[in-house]
């Protein structure tokens, strides 16, 4: 491996001096071949990393001019928007907030942000399980909420949020998209029930 080679390698892609070599060893000096590789591995870094498919990745790392970090960081502070539809955005539509908090009433801060946005037609498909355990206590002001609010705030803690996924698994639903639709709020309930205490839905109707 000549040092020309080595220095054109680097010159393009900012890796040490050992794995450069090792990419032109692997690659037969061809340095479009490496530089290939070495975009190809910190995508899939990146996916396994933030928890995200190939593509959300590469997008994200185009965007971010091949900076792993920051690539990481930029998916990390996504909103997930939980949708039967494409191309999801939650800016300016109407729908419901959801996100955990503790039993002192205070979201969590973690690496990855946690909050979810289903807009108001999907949530359609599941409001009934979520109307289906009022009246409820709410133990923040000893009162007891008679409806479930789709302009406020909805508070829920593990037991009802059970309650709550079992009418969900019982509804009466065809359509495949509606189903995996449903599956991915169940999945998203299941991993911020594991250290939340309340799930809070908050709607802007």
């Amino acid at each position: 491996m000549d040092n020309e080679q080595i220095k054109i390698l680097r010159s393009k892609i900012a890796v040490p001096l050992d794995i450069a070599l090792t990419l032109l060893k692997k690659n037969n000096g061809d340095i479009q071949a490496c530089e290939q590789e070495f975009h190809h591995n910190n995508i899939h870094e990146i996916s396994v990393a933030a928890e995200c498919d190939f593509e959300t990745a590469k997008e994200s790392y185009t965007l971010c001019k091949h900076d792993k970090t920051k690539t990481i960081e930029k998916i990390n502070s996504k909103q997930v928007i939980i949708t039967t539809g494409e191309n999801p955005t939650s800016r300016n539509e109407p729908g419901f907030i959801l996100w955990p908090e503790d039993k002192n009433g205070t979201p969590y801060k973690t690496v990855k942000r946690n909050d979810a946005f289903i807009p108001a037609s999907d949530f359609d498909y599941i409001i009934k399980a979520f109307q289906s355990v009022f009246p409820l206590h709410d133990s923040w002001n000893n009162t007891i909420e008679e409806h479930f609010d789709v302009c406020g705030d909805n508070y829920f803690d593990k037991e009802i949020c059970s309650v709550i996924l079992k009418k969900m698994s019982q509804l009466e639903i065809n359509d495949p998209e509606v189903i995996k639709f449903i599956k991915e709020v169940t999945n998203w309930f299941n991993d911020k029930l594991n250290y939340a205490d309340y799930i809070v839905v908050s709607g802007n109707l």
